[in-house]
Formats: C-alpha cells, sequence, structure tokens
C-alpha cells in the first residue's frame, strides 16, 4: 500500500496525522523531499557556482565536448 502526504519534522521525528492507520511495528519505507527555503536555495547556487573552477579534469573534459561537437554532422534528413 502507497500513502502520500506532507507533514511535518518535530524534534527529529516525523509525526504521522492520526487518521493513517499503520500499526505499531510495521516497516515502511520513506522518500525525503523537503522544500529549501530562497535563502537556503541562493546559499546553494552560490556554493554550486564556480565549484569545478579548480578541478583540473575540467579542461579535458570540455575538449573532448569540443571534439565531438565538430565530427557529429547531424541526422539525415529524407523529403
Amino acid at each position: 500500500m502507497t500513502i502520500s502526504l506532507k507533514t511535518k519534522i518535530e524534534k527529529h521525528s516525523i509525526r504521522l496525522p492520526e487518521c493513517i492507520q499503520i500499526p505499531d511495528g510495521a516497516f515502511v519505507s520513506i522518500q525525503i523531499e523537503y522544500d529549501l527555503s530562497k535563502s537556503q536555495k541562493r546559499n546553494l547556487a552560490e556554493n554550486l557556482c564556480g565549484s569545478w573552477s579548480d578541478d583540473p579534469s575540467i579542461k579535458n573534459i570540455f575538449n573532448e565536448i569540443e571534439k565531438e561537437r565538430h565530427i557529429y554532422t547531424g541526422r539525415i534528413v529524407e523529403f
């Protein structure tokens, strides 16, 4: 059985609404997705921007992409 719901984390616990009847001791699978605030999203973007700037392998990766771009001639379109 699958139940989808939104709830709140309270003191590091997930509290289910009273209307959800799952017996004590039952095993459940949980997938957690949470919403970020605008400031959290901004901080995440700022931390990710330029994260490859000091990676020595990045030049090789972009050189390979550049080679592949010029090799591909496109698909054949027949009328």
